[in-house]
């Protein structure tokens, strides 16, 4: 079918009309130092430990921004559970091991008094459910660097993004099946980030140093996965070795997003874009 030179002016009138509807935003970078997130629950900013399940199970921190925008995030864990020879996912203990350790997990099959070096974030045992924080932002980020403040034996880590609809559910779930369809369909593999260790003797002795720039594709999300490693998780093979991490502080980069207009907002566009054009024959026949 030809296109006359009017119905192309048409097209093009409605691509100028929708990119004009487009908007872009920046995200400027911000730092979060987590090690400094208070244990305690400050009434007057919201932030610390939030009083719903403090010092237990379940528990959650809020953590104000150190450098950049004005952005919170929300800090929970989830761990190994076994019920009845089953080991799956649950809500984990959040330890704020303090400054220059940061946060380290309890799963319930440790218990809250677990010892060094399990009191961390860690992958032992290899039973398919290692631990995990997961990190809510109060708006979308793109991570761009990981901090870890402590580790022993190893230090490998995943990193997932959410990037389903809903919030995310994790509770039930193990490595193998966090990312399928369902209940938690929706995490997106960003990478795993080894240390590149040839043996089983690492030990970072200062605190800090281990930064691990993530996120190449500057994948842009509210919600965040950081675990320790565990192949069952996809996105590549690194060494089997048990790794014990804490984390210290998370960063996000500067990105630019274009954001596209509503269904409704284009469905409107292409209306008006119909009426003008019919307005225009109706005033050629008149003519």
């Amino acid at each position: 079918m030809k296109i006359s030179q009017k119905q192309k002016l048409v097209m093009q009138a409605a691509a100028a009309a929708v990119m004009g509807l487009a908007s872009a935003s920046s995200m400027a970078a911000s730092s979060w130092s987590l090690d400094g997130c208070s244990s305690s629950y400050n009434s007057s900013t919201g932030l610390g430990q939030q009083t719903t399940n403090s010092g237990t199970f379940g528990n959650s921190f809020k953590c104000g921004v150190a450098s950049g925008t004005a952005n919170n995030v929300t800090v929970t864990a989830f761990g190994a559970q076994t019920v009845s020879g089953t080991t799956t996912y649950a809500t984990a203990y959040l330890k704020q091991n303090g400054s220059g350790s940061g946060f380290g997990v309890a799963s319930r099959d440790e218990g809250i008094s677990v010892s060094a070096p399990d009191h961390s974030m860690d992958n032992n045992p290899a039973n398919g459910v290692p631990d995990l924080i997961l990190l809510k932002f109060d708006t979308a980020v793109a991570l761009g660097s990981i901090t870890l403040g402590w580790s022993q034996n190893d230090a490998d880590i995943t990193l997932m993004a959410y990037t389903g609809s809903g919030a995310p559910a994790i509770t039930g779930k193990t490595a193998a099946n966090l990312r399928s369809t369902g209940a938690a369909g929706g995490w997106s593999m960003v990478s795993n980030y080894g240390d590149a260790d040839t043996s089983t003797s690492t030990l970072y002795g200062s605190s800090g140093t281990d930064i691990r720039y993530v996120n190449g594709n500057s994948t842009v999300s509210s919600w965040w996965l950081i675990s320790a490693y565990n192949a069952g998780f996809g996105g590549g093979t690194l060494d089997n070795f048990t790794d014990y991490v804490k984390l210290l502080s998370v960063a996000s980069k500067d990105v630019t997003i274009t954001r596209l207009p509503e269904p409704t907002s284009l469905a409107l566009v292409g209306l008006a874009l119909v009426g003008a054009a019919g307005a225009r024959r109706r005033a050629k026949k008149a003519a």
